[in-house]
């Protein structure tokens, strides 16, 4: 049984599965050319490509520079939070909470992955580090920095909060790995990691040649996944290793480079994946 009520758009694709549907009515081919603008929201800053998520009549967004909740009828501002880094620009995901912890909305800003009590519009406690935690944690290799964020919303599934990443795409050739993880949505902690590029040791390592691998950037997802709840797998379409446009330094076919993976959504293991272009440039 869902959650969710019938007028709410809990997911950025309305539903785990990104069918996009609405069963609503009120508008339809016939009328829709009659609409007018009801009220415009302003967040101060450019950049922002979300699309809302509406959940118990009020609407969450992002912009640049922080996590908003919005009356849906009137644009009215209900509650915000602002950062001091770069907010996801394409929305955030909803976690519906539990008997006793409050829903919460998920996004990034900068490298740390965020949860708001949505009841309270502030960091959700006991979420990792007062309601933050540093994604650059486990995926930075032999390297001291590098750029990591997300440019999309992670994906909820249970009580299991996965994200991708915006790592050091399309160059240099090193930086960040793309690996796709699972986090407890109610204390933050990591469950579960997937190496988009494969460690040594670890099967079809052998696809990169000598040591390409190595702080091997890229290979991540930074667009959006979907979810088969019913199977409980999760579906993860995954980019090119870095650079784009150079790979003599990557001989071999790369997986998971350029890749689809369908993981388990509770365990991140792989169920399937297809490479459906070998060492792209």
């Amino acid at each position: 049984m869902s959650l969710f009520g019938q007028s709410d758009w809990p997911v950025y694709g309305h539903d785990p599965g990104g069918q996009r549907y609405s069963p609503l009515t009120q508008i339809t081919p016939k009328n829709v050319g009659n609409l007018e603008r009801a009220w415009t929201f302003h967040s101060g800053k450019a950049g922002s490509q979300v699309t809302p998520v509406v959940v118990g009549g009020i609407m969450y967004i992002t912009a640049p520079n922080g996590i908003y909740a919005l009356e849906p009828e009137t644009g009215k501002v209900l509650w915000k939070y602002a950062f001091a880094s770069v907010v996801t620009r394409r929305g955030l995901a909803y976690w519906p909470g539990d008997s006793r912890i409050h829903a919460r909305v998920f996004a990034s800003a900068g490298s740390d992955l965020v949860a708001l009590d949505v009841t309270t519009g502030k960091p959700a406690p006991g979420f990792g580090d007062e309601g933050f935690v540093d994604m650059k944690r486990g995926v930075l290799g032999d390297l001291e920095d590098a750029r990591l964020t997300m440019a999309s919303p992670p994906t909820v599934y249970k009580d299991i909060v996965i994200t991708g990443s915006n790592n050091n795409e399309p160059a240099p050739s090193t930086g960040a790995y793309g690996d796709i993880r699972g986090w407890d949505a109610r204390t933050g902690k990591l469950i579960w990691t997937f190496h988009t590029v494969l460690r040594k040791g670890e099967p079809g390592n052998d696809t990169w040649a000598g040591e390409s691998w190595k702080n091997r950037s890229g290979v991540n997802n930074w667009g959006f996944m979907t979810v088969d709840v019913e199977r409980g797998l999760v579906f993860i379409p995954l980019g090119a290793p870095t650079s784009d446009f150079y790979g003599a330094d990557r001989h071999g076919n790369g997986l998971y480079g350029n890749s689809l993976v369908a993981l388990e959504a509770a365990t991140g293991k792989l169920r399937w994946h297809q490479q459906l272009v070998h060492h792209d440039l």
